[in-house]
Formats: structure tokens, sequence, C-alpha cells
């Protein structure tokens, strides 16, 4: 059965070997429209892409050469080329680097059937849009910009030896860009069913120790904001994240959500905003003056959706998606402005993110800008409306 749609062209870099060919020809068996080509070195990848299109690219962390700068080239050349990497040991050198420079994780050995799960879950997210330079734009990110506080405050963390994992889940949790990274290498198919881990401390449990600080230290190589966008304030993007997801345990205590719905809205509202970030890789300059205007008698979102044809929650959402957050996380990223448009009718981690969401913008000045509550889609859930109602609820509660 064909589930990829269309035609799809994909690269294996490896050591020939009976596995590799055995997994070339079980794709095929899989999926008649799929083509797979072999090649041994990065050279003969790099040298093959620059003259055919591929829509995916496949390299064993053992193969022959340097695969971080495989990847790091493919990914500057071929932005919208998908990038996958088999590997085996998080211990080894190459592998945090690995780890931000792919789209997904593969376990060695590699089976024909996961492989092609994570092309379909992969392709098909980047196919869905046909806006080239946000889909560009998602696929070449490697890592999300950070804070210099926030990065040196979580590698202070990581220097104590005797640091408990408790600690270091406060720590990340303080830190978006990093956090967003652990959730997708936890949530990749190398560590089981993507879409499964939907909290960063069955993140940081799930890596461990060693991963955990690999990661951290390299994320700084890989999170590079485009040409003209560095003056851009990404600590108060993420400081207004880390605000929303202090309001969520707020909010979730006070309408009594369950745990397992409490952790996946803290994870959404610590990552809500991520698609200013991936607009500002997507319009560069266009946007940054966006955001330097004004402020507008209409949300931001609005202006964007009004100038690009999308806003930093759907450019938010796809990136999330394609790096395989759960998707009740997608969704509440997705939908955090618009929650009328999800067909759920529970109290979910959208819920409590838009809530959270507009009473941290609440606090701030002209607050019906940037975040307005949707009254039809509260009173749908028998919840209060007004930003006014929430904030005096919340206070009697400290």
């Amino acid at each position: 059965m064909n589930v990829v749609y269309g035609h799809l062209r994909v690269l294996l870099v490896a050591a020939m070997s009976e596995a590799i060919a055995g997994l070339a020809r079980d794709l095929f068996l899989l999926d008649d429209n799929i083509e797979t080509a072999v090649r041994t070195d990065a050279a003969g990848a790099l040298s093959l892409l620059e003259n055919e299109n591929f829509d995916a690219i496949v390299v064993d962390l053992h193969q022959t050469g340097d695969t971080p700068r495989l990847l790091s080239a493919v990914a500057t050349r071929f932005p919208g080329i998908i990038r996958l990497v088999i590997a085996d040991d998080p211990a080894a050198p190459s592998f945090a680097s690995a780890a931000h420079l792919a789209h997904g994780l593969l376990p060695r050995p590699c089976d024909a059937g996961t492989l092609y799960g994570l092309l379909h879950d992969t392709v098909s997210i980047i196919r869905r849009r046909r806006d080239t330079k946000l889909t560009d734009a998602v696929s070449s990110i490697l890592a999300l910009p950070q804070s210099p506080a926030m990065r040196r405050e979580l590698l202070g963390l990581l220097a104590d030896d005797d640091i408990r994992v408790d600690q270091i889940e406060d720590g990340v949790q303080r830190n978006p860009a990093i956090a967003a990274k652990l959730l997708q290498i936890a949530n990749s198919a190398y560590y089981g069913p993507r879409g499964t881990v939907s909290s960063v401390g069955e993140a940081v449990s799930m890596l461990g120790l060693d991963t955990v600080r690999g990661i951290v230290t390299a994320a700084h190589l890989f999170a590079a904001l485009p040409a003209g966008a560095k003056d851009q304030p990404v600590g108060d993007i993420w400081s207004h994240c880390v605000a929303t997801a202090v309001m969520v345990r707020r909010v979730a205590w006070h309408v009594r959500a369950s745990a397992a719905v409490n952790r996946a809205a803290f994870t959404a509202a610590l990552l809500h905003d991520v698609g200013k970030i991936v607009m500002l890789h997507a319009h560069g300059e266009e946007y940054a003056k966006l955001r330097q205007l004004p402020p507008p008698r209409r949300p931001l979102w609005q202006e964007e959706e009004c100038l690009f044809g999308h806003h930093h929650s759907v450019a938010g959402a796809l990136l999330l998606e394609l790096w395989g957050l759960p998707t009740s996380v997608v969704e509440a990223v997705a939908l955090h402005h618009t929650p009328h448009r999800t067909p759920e009718n529970t109290l979910s981690p959208l819920a409590l993110v838009h809530i959270a969401n507009a009473l941290v913008h609440g606090e701030m000045p002209a607050p019906a800008v940037e975040a307005r509550l949707d009254s039809a889609f509260l009173q749908h859930l028998l919840l209060p409306a007004q930003i006014d109602l929430w904030q005096a609820a919340l206070t009697a509660e400290d």
C-alpha cells in the first residue's frame, strides 16, 4: 500500500553491505513509488544531490568520512531535503552534532518499516505546505537560538557531576530552546515510537545526563539566526514562553486538569511562540521590521497572516510536528490564538495554553492587542471567559 504521497526519492549514505542493500530493496517492496540510491561517501552523495532531486537523505553515522559535515552541507545547500541519521551509540563523539543536524534519528540495525514510517511522517509534513519560504526555513533550522543568560545558567548546572535529574529538568524548563531539542531527540524513532514524550522530565530521564550534556554543549554551534535578525530580542520571546508555562501550572491547578494534560500543556506553553523564530528564518528582515513597528490595532498573528499568508502559531507547529513532538503539544502551539478551530470539546493542553498566554499578556500594557481570550471557546468548555475574572481568581489563590 502506498502511504507516501507520490514518487519519493531517498539517498542512503553508508558503507555498502547486505544490510544496506536489503534496506533499499525492502523500502521498494513496501512502496514501489520509493526510489533509492546508495552512495558510500560524502563527496559522492553531494555530487549526486547537485545533479538530481531527492526528498530525503539517510546517513549512517558510521559511514566513511565526517557525517556532521555532510549533514551540515545538505542543510545549507539543500534545505528542503529531509535529513535522517542511523545511529547506535549516544556516547559517540559525533552523536550530539548529528542530533542537531538531523530531522530524525533511527536505531541500528534499522528495519525498512521503521524508516518507511519516519519518511512518511517527515516528507508528508513538508509536502502539505505550499509556501516554500516557510518549508525551507523549517527544514533548515538545526537548533533554536538561546538567550545567553539561559545558556550560562544551564551550563553551570550541568558542570556539577552530582546534579540530580530533577535539577536538570528544572534548568531545562527555563530554557525553551534546549527543551525543544531534547524533546525532538526523545521523540525520535531511535528511542521508540515518535510523538510519545510530552514532558521535559521524561526527555531528560530517557536521554541521560551525558547525552543531555552533549546536546547542550553543542547547541550554540547550530543556533544561528539569519542575517538582519541578529538584534531581535530572542531572550524576550523565551522569557514570555517561560512565564506562560509557569502560568499554565497555576491555571491547571485552578481547573483541576489531569497530570497528563498539565505536563503536555506546560511543554506546549514553553514552546508556544517558537514560530516567531521560524518566521525570522523564513522572512528575515521583513518579519524583523514588522516586530519593530508600533503596536498595531489588531493582534500580531493577524498582521503576520495578512502580510505572509501564515502566522507564527502555524509556523511553530510545523517545526514541532516535523521534529516529532506529540500531537497534543503541536495542536496547542498551532491554535493557541484560535482555539475554536479544534474539534475537541474537552479540557485540553490547548485550553490551558490559550488561557495562560492571555493572562501573561494581560499583565503587560495593551493586553488586548497581542492575545485575547476566545469567549465562545471557553464558554463551550463551561469556563469563565473574562480575563479579569481569571486574574482575580488566580490572585486569590496565591
